[in-house]
């Protein structure tokens, strides 16, 4: 058989959502050998050495396989001498300052996270801080290019044993390489503080912070990128007491609902909606009241419309999970007068 060898220079969105683990199954899948790896900003790099039908596959499915968050702007490729590679592997990083850079945002948590935080039987049983090569942080914990656990926030958290197998297991579909990979073991942890600093020590911090909020408390919660102020929507007095503590008269509030059918109480959703809510950027959605509602009127006092916006972190859905309404005031912890 005559041996091709290709080089592919891949720019997008490549970094953060999961190319290189694709790019390293397929590979294998096709018996190809060579390597990939990040060159830093918005580049990748492939070498092949195969069989030309074997190649053209690989790049025919490149572009129709690519991960669901990958996104391919251009794609360079060139001929090259065959260099012997005995098996297909991800390089390490190389870094190259001047090329540009499109950053990987943020991804909500996916469904397949989601059932491992709320299954008795998983390791990541009411982990708030679960994620894999398909969802979580990216632009927010990065400091630097290329994505990788070092140039993360996530490097102060080294992997624990099976963390790290997870890892390094090619089979391992939705960990393998994954960069902000973590568990209870390993991982960031959840604490509580008062307005004064000081720690609370409890065995369970959500269900702790749910019952204050039951009760009428107003908390901080760590979102991705920062916090929002979370309350109870149905209790005016509670809405009254936020809007005097943020000097926020009038503005309205933003929700947000444990589900689609939750959100559905509160607000008139068509399938466009649906949509919007559900996306992996989980936006703040502007929809029709539903009356009656039970919802505070101080919620957005005069308008005949609602912000509302699905949980986007394990620590949301488990937190939105001990409320009996399924429903929050989250809204920015920002300073009065700043954006």
């Amino acid at each position: 058989m005559d041996i091709r060898a290709i080089k592919i220079r891949v720019i997008g969105i490549v970094q953060g959502v999961g190319f290189r683990p694709f790019v390293y199954r397929l590979a294998n899948e096709l018996n190809l050998k060579g390597y990939v790896v990040n060159l830093g900003g918005s580049e990748v790099e492939i070498h092949l050495e195969g069989s030309s039908s074997d190649i053209e596959e690989f790049i025919d499915r490149l572009y129709r396989e690519k991960p669901p968050y990958a996104r391919i702007v251009n794609m360079y490729i060139e001929e090259v001498v065959p260099q012997g590679y005995r098996e297909f592997i991800i390089s390490e990083s190389r870094s190259k300052p001047e090329i540009r850079s499109m950053i990987p945002p943020d991804i909500a948590i996916c469904s397949n996270c989601i059932e491992e935080i709320l299954d008795p039987g998983s390791r990541f049983y009411r982990y708030p801080w679960n994620s894999c090569v398909w969802c979580g942080p990216r632009f927010s914990m990065m400091f630097n290019l290329p994505y990788d656990r070092v140039n993360t926030s996530m490097n102060s958290f080294k992997m624990c044993e099976k963390c790290l197998k997870s890892y390094r297991d090619p089979a391992d579909v939705r960990r393998f390489h994954g960069q902000g990979i973590s568990c209870p073991v390993c991982g960031p942890r959840t604490y509580i503080y008062t307005s004064s600093r000081e720690r609370i020590d409890v065995d369970d911090p959500v269900l702790f912070i749910a019952r204050k909020i039951l009760e009428g408390a107003i908390v901080a919660i760590k979102g991705v990128g920062g916090y929002h102020i979370a309350c109870l929507a149905s209790r005016d007095d509670v809405v009254a007491e936020l809007r005097n503590r943020k000097k926020r008269l009038y503005k309205p509030f933003a929700l947000m609902a444990r589900d689609i059918a939750v959100a559905e109480k509160i607000a008139v959703i068509d399938q466009k909606a649906i949509e919007l809510l559900q996306s992996p950027q989980r936006p703040i959605v502007i929809l029709p009241k539903r009356e009656p509602s039970p919802v505070s009127e101080l919620i957005a006092p005069g308008l005949s419309t609602i912000g509302v916006m699905l949980p986007y972190t394990g620590l949301q859905i488990l937190l939105l999970n001990e409320i009996p309404d399924g429903f929050l005031v989250m809204t920015s912890g920002n300073i009065h007068g700043e954006p």
